[in-house]
């Protein structure tokens, strides 16, 4: 099911890439921007290797097969442990404020507009950031407009997880780390963080 996909790729991206609690606020934000270029599920399915390749792990020194390998299964049980949290009901829920979603930010652009949207997120990649992706010659009215569906978006997506699963999710977020930092070496792991504060300094760039 689609909304599955997007429900745990979007929670394990906030649990692997940076520190701090796990709202549905993040977890909205990763699933509001994932929405947007909406890859098909073959595409989806022909981006897996390259996304169970490592990612930002490939970009650590030294970084071993058997590394990833952990890594890659460590990433994995997550999924599966963030899959089990939402129920069928909020899972629909948050697959009808995404549609809700794309179809108001679909009235704001123009055609051209929304095919630059469309295509912006390479087949199987992630797009990267909160915010959305370049689109040219959009005016500063239509950049309040959309600010503003994503504010009302994401006040509807922060009202789908109870503060229980909330919870439930942090504890996963600091099992997760805690297994991977194991696996790293000292080095590497001071390059993820790096990777992680980086990627925290430069998201308010990219929403604007």
């Amino acid at each position: 099911m689609k909304i599955n996909r997007l429900l745990v790729v979007s929670a394990v991206s906030v649990l692997i890439g940076g520190g701090g609690f796990i709202t549905s606020k993040a977890l909205a934000d990763q699933f509001l921007t994932a929405q947007n270029s909406a890859p098909s599920m073959e595409q989806r399915d022909s981006g897996k290797g390259k996304r169970g390749g490592g990612g930002k792990f490939e970009r650590l020194s030294g970084i071993t097969e058997a590394q990833k390998t952990q890594l890659q299964q460590i990433k994995s049980a997550s999924r599966q442990q963030i899959e089990a949290i939402p129920t069928a009901a909020q899972k629909a829920r948050m697959e009808a404020i995404r549609n809700d979603t794309k179809a108001k930010i679909d009235a704001v652009l123009t055609a051209e507009q929304r095919q630059q949207l469309a295509q912006s997120s390479p087949a199987g990649g992630e797009q990267k950031g909160r915010g959305y992706p370049k689109i040219s010659g959009l005016t500063d009215a239509q950049k309040t407009q959309m600010k503003a569906i994503r504010s009302a978006s994401r006040q509807q997506m922060d009202a789908v997880l109870t503060a229980e699963q909330k919870a439930q999710m942090e504890a996963i977020r600091t099992d997760t780390k805690a297994k991977m930092d194991a696996v790293l070496t000292a080095e590497q792991r001071q390059e993820l963080e790096q990777m992680r504060q980086q990627k925290q300094q430069n998201r308010p760039q990219r929403q604007s």
